[in-house]
């Protein structure tokens, strides 16, 4: 009888349990909470497939390819993935890693002989499991002003990274890092004697059989369809026309359940090997510790690290192995979650979170008895974060004084100017009106200077992607002109630590 009722009481204990782990997700509820969402966020549109048990249980796509022109958007069309690059970008090295070619610790050094670094320690020690994990000693983002939208070769780039300052402890702190994965695609070519983009074809994308998808924009034909990117719920020029190993490549939702069905299945994909069970391993391997922000705390979330190319955490009791990317107008999201053979992939052609919202839906449909409603979470932080960014705009407006002038006249503020790392701006009169071009990015930043008060003007980038930003003069004690700093508050590019010093022509 004791035996009986014990038996008894803990399947009432377990009950719910079972009953939800044998149960499968309603993935009709699922499509609707999305399409809401969609309409809600306001979204240009939206691609979802789920992976589970080695099948694609679920694949669309919401909203437009195109909002202006009112294209539909379907689930085959090409994306941007941005930084979901980056895993595939370490993939590569894995492969090479795997056939001898080289070997994780090698030092850059011994592929990249020119490789530089503030600290000649970092220099002479970085091996390529720092290169692909965000421990270099350069803080998040330093350095992508070299690259994004320049005409700086990558052998260029190289070269100036040498007088980035180094503010992290080498192996100690995480700074995400896009040149780096730059310099593993440069390891890839002389390696392997192909260029990274064909690498990636040759070894990833054609046994996957993901025919359409492309690593950078200049390989599109024009018969493919794309999603174009959205700022503003306007469509933009698609961009990112070089490969980059860290952010070019262009795939679609629908493609990507292959990616997702190999790393699932021990790198295996219809019966081929394109990765190792150890290269998968050795690339899941948590590398960098990550602080766990208060969010990420409030939802159970015990720690975070850096693989190579993938984030891992854990969420509802398992671990997670994702990656996410963002790009001028698309924002994507790729997980997974290999105890429970589960994969999702997210894109969208806007500005907006739903790529994050959608895969920790998904997580939970999966992982979690009750669901989180994530959806209208994270509408509240886009209503809070466009207030926020009105009261700013506010605030700089009160705190311009009106009726100031500069100090001296137009013509004195011509001239070139230098940054030690990111290299020339030019000031000019053109139709009697002072313009600033950086001249190694001079199709997106360019703009007229309009006078905002005293040294200072303002400016607004041709790159629509960017906020408005304030250029502020310094003097010597003779009242001459040594240079400017910008203020042009963004998250992702680092204006402010320019300092550009006036030179003689």
């Amino acid at each position: 009888m004791r035996i009986l009722f014990t038996r008894l009481l803990i399947g009432v204990f377990f009950l719910p349990y079972l009953l939800f782990s044998q149960q499968a997700p309603d993935l009709n509820a699922l499509d609707t909470y999305i399409a809401k969402a969609v309409e809600d966020f306001e979204a240009p549109g939206l691609a979802i497939a789920i992976v589970k048990d080695g099948e694609v249980v679920f694949e669309k796509a919401y909203g437009y390819r195109d909002v202006g022109k009112k294209i539909p958007l379907e689930s085959t069309d090409l994306f941007n993935i941005a930084s979901c690059s980056k895993a595939f970008t370490a993939a590569c090295i894995g492969i090479l890693a795997a056939e001898g070619k080289l070997s994780w610790k090698d030092k850059v050094i011994d592929h990249i002989p020119e490789f530089r670094l503030a600290d000649p320690y970092i220099t002479s020690h970085m091996n390529l499991i720092d290169l692909l994990s965000h421990r270099s000693g350069l803080t998040t983002f330093t350095g992508d002003l070299l690259w994004y939208g320049s005409s700086y070769t990558n052998e260029e780039v190289i070269e100036r990274m040498a007088a980035l300052p180094i503010e992290n402890d080498f192996r100690g702190e995480y700074g995400y890092q896009n040149n780096m994965f730059m310099i593993a695609g440069e390891i890839v070519e002389r390696v392997s004697g192909q260029s990274w983009s064909d690498f990636v074809q040759t070894r990833i994308f054609d046994p996957l059989k993901m025919e359409e998808s492309r690593t950078a924009s200049k390989f599109l034909k024009k018969k493919q369809a794309v999603a174009l990117p959205h700022l503003k719920r306007q469509a933009e020029e698609i961009q990112i026309y070089e490969p980059g190993p860290a952010f070019s490549i262009y795939a679609s939702a629908s493609e990507l359940t292959h990616w997702l069905q190999m790393w699932l299945n021990q790198g295996q994909w219809n019966d081929q090997e394109v990765l190792t069970p150890q290269t998968i391993q050795g690339l899941h391997t948590p590398r960098t510790l990550m602080r766990v922000s208060n969010w990420a705390k409030s939802k159970s979330i015990h720690f975070r690290t850096y693989g190579l190319g993938w984030y891992l955490y854990d969420y509802g009791g398992r671990t997670v192995a994702e990656h996410g990317g963002g790009m001028p107008g698309y924002i994507s999201k790729v997980c997974m979650v290999p105890e429970e053979n589960l994969g999702i992939v997210v894109l969208t052609n806007g500005m907006n979170s739903l790529p994050t919202v959608m895969m920790y839906r998904v997580l939970d449909l999966y992982l979690k008895a009750e669901p989180h409603d994530f959806a209208a979470e994270f509408l509240r932080y886009k209503k809070g974060g466009e207030a926020g960014e009105k009261q700013a705009r506010e605030a700089r407006l009160s705190k311009r004084q009106e009726g100031t002038s500069p100090s001296l006249a137009d013509e004195a503020y011509v001239g070139l100017y230098r940054d030690r790392y990111y290299g020339d701006a030019r000031v000019e009169m053109k139709e009697g009106k002072l313009w600033l071009t950086f001249l190694p990015t001079a199709d997106l930043f360019n703009s007229e200077m309009t006078h905002w008060h005293h040294d200072t003007w303002e400016v607004k980038f041709a790159d629509e992607f960017l906020p408005e930003g304030y250029v502020t003069f310094s003097f010597d004690s003779d009242a001459q002109i040594t240079g400017f700093k910008i203020d042009l508050p963004n998250p992702d590019f680092h204006f402010y630590k320019l300092d550009f010093q006036r030179i003689a022509e």
